[in-house]
């Protein structure tokens, strides 16, 4: 299948499929506060060979993303405005649950109600975060994020084709698709003082897997980052050049990327 028929069958879909899982009775032997900023040698043969390894899991996107019109991302493929629809929709009812989810960490970390396992878990998450600056700091959310989290489809885990689960939601039940290690990722960032403007969630089209994904894109210095659950090793997004940007998702909305510009 050629690239540009490739791309026209991914904007058909909108799946999101998650292929690529950590093998958890290697990661399961790493606490959160065990893990450092650099991958390991046997970490990285791990990565190696899980990418080729386990079927995709998937959840259902709507086949039409929607948002308000966003300003030119620094990707190198402008994004196009669309009108709202499911996807915008889901996306401001993340939002919610979201503010929900802060809520609940103010409470513990006011120390003036009862804290939930899963918040305390998530605030353990920003500790590691804290302890660390710059790129390092990134590449420890990335990794903690990676080992805490099973890799299991919106079906098995809540019987519907696509749902995005909040944070704790995510960190109660340990398990989610690539679009819940994403989005834990994402609001753990911002957490950790990421500006807004630096910070994105995308969904991109691996032409490798031939299959649509989630993953967590931050600016650092001059360049972009990508935090993904199929591996602990952060890249620049134009090294990657199996994903191919769709979406990009934050705090402004939603936004499609011209698929005319991947092929510039």
């Amino acid at each position: 299948m050629s690239g540009p028929t490739r791309i026209a069958a991914a904007c058909l879909l909108f799946a999101i499929c998650c292929s690529g899982r950590l093998d958890y009775s290697y990661a399961n032997t790493f606490s959160i506060a065990a893990i450092s900023s650099e991958p390991s040698a046997d970490e990285r043969t791990l990565v190696e060979r899980r990418q080729d390894r386990d079927p995709p899991t998937s959840s259902a996107l709507d086949r039409d993303p929607g948002a308000a019109a966003l300003s030119p991302e620094s990707f190198g493929l402008p994004p196009l405005p669309n009108r709202a629809n499911d996807i915008s929709a889901k996306w401001n009812e993340l939002q919610s649950r979201i503010s929900a989810d802060e809520a609940t960490l103010a409470t513990c970390r006011s120390g003036d109600g009862s804290c939930p396992a899963a918040a305390r878990r998530f605030l353990s998450l920003i500790e590691l975060g804290l302890q660390r600056q710059g790129r390092a700091r990134l590449g420890v959310i990335n990794r903690a994020v990676n080992l805490s989290i099973r890799p299991v489809s919106d079906w098995a885990q809540y019987g519907v084709d696509d749902f995005w689960a909040s944070p704790l939601a995510t960190m109660s039940s340990g398990a989610g698709d690539c679009e819940d290690y994403a989005i834990v990722k994402y609001v753990a960032l911002g957490q950790l003082g990421v500006a807004p403007s630096d910070l994105r969630l995308l969904i991109v089209y691996d032409a490798k897997h031939e299959a649509n994904h989630a993953v967590v894109a931050v600016r650092h210095g001059s360049e972009w980052l990508i935090l993904d659950n199929r591996t602990l090793i952060m890249v620049n997004i134009e090294a990657i050049q199996s994903y191919w940007p769709l979406f990009v998702l934050d705090y402004r909305g939603v936004a499609t990327i011209t698929t005319a510009a991947l092929f510039r």
